[in-house]
């Protein structure tokens, strides 16, 4: 599976235009789940979209990476 945050197509299969890394807990998650709806699904933001760029590195929501973006 290229991406275990979200069931949608792109994300199960991956897309040439999609990065993915691997966290700590072993899941795979793509760029765009990272940057914007694992934030927006788990933070008090919901709704509001994902943390702001200020607070990106301060975000507790997104789960820690163990790679680079592959």
């Amino acid at each position: 599976m290229y991406c275990d945050f979200c069931d949608c197509t792109d994300c199960q299969n991956g897309l040439p235009n999609l990065n993915h890394a691997q966290t700590e807990d072993g899941k795979w998650i793509c760029d765009v789940c990272y940057d914007y709806e694992v934030c927006q699904k788990d933070s008090a933001r919901k709704g509001k979209g994902p943390c702001l760029n200020e607070e990106y590195a301060l975000c507790t929501h997104r789960p820690k990476l163990i790679t680079n973006w592959l």
